[in-house]
């Protein structure tokens, strides 16, 4: 199965960031809001990497860490993508945002969690976020059909983002990014350029 990648109708390149993102961008000191203006670019998370985030834990070597990701969210003007649905019973962050909040899943994103569901969502375990194993990587997966995922993840790792890069989504891995010599905002736009090309 292939399924198709669909461009935001205002003309901006869509990016989804993979929570292993912010500390690549912790590391070099990318100031993501100058990489990425406004103008050119939409910025997302989904919820479940808000989740990760949050949990990042508030030590002394992290407390720098969440304050870069609190910036460059405020900057950049990050956008949290919730999945419309309805809050569930029991412990742990809810996942799904209601009327006004969350927006329906499409018809691709439907189809992809189906698809891989058995074989990398159930009986994963839970993690400290208080996601469960791939929960995360499934969110960040299903939105490469509408925007580009950005991930340190590695290419050879299975799991859902490899899936997905697979059958058709649009996986931007940044495991050559070094040897690219290139600025993040022409990594990410010679990766979309080549998606326009494939079209």
């Amino acid at each position: 199965m292939h399924w198709p990648y669909t461009e935001r109708p205002d003309g901006k390149i869509a990016i989804t960031l993979d929570n292993n993102v912010w500390n690549f961008l912790f590391d070099r000191r990318i100031d993501l809001a100058s990489e990425l203006p406004s103008e050119k670019f939409a910025v997302f998370i989904t919820r479940e990497v808000e989740i990760e985030t949050l949990a990042i834990p508030a030590n002394d070597t992290k407390v720098v860490l969440k304050e870069f990701i609190a910036k460059a969210i405020a900057d950049c003007g990050v956008t949290t993508t919730w999945v419309f649905g309805f809050a569930s019973e029991g412990s742990g962050p809810q996942r799904y945002g209601g009327f006004g909040q969350g927006v329906w899943q499409s018809k691709t994103e439907q189809e992809f969690y189906e698809v891989i569901r058995q074989q990398y969502l159930v009986n994963k375990g839970m993690k400290r976020s208080q996601l469960s194993g791939n929960e995360g990587d499934a969110a960040v997966a299903a939105k490469s059909f509408s925007s580009i995922a950005l991930t340190c993840e590695s290419p050879e790792k299975s799991g859902p983002l490899r899936f997905a890069a697979e059958h058709g989504g649009k996986i931007l891995y940044l495991a050559d990014f070094e040897t690219s010599k290139l600025t993040l905002r022409r990594y990410i736009e010679r990766f979309y350029e080549q998606i326009a090309t494939d079209h």
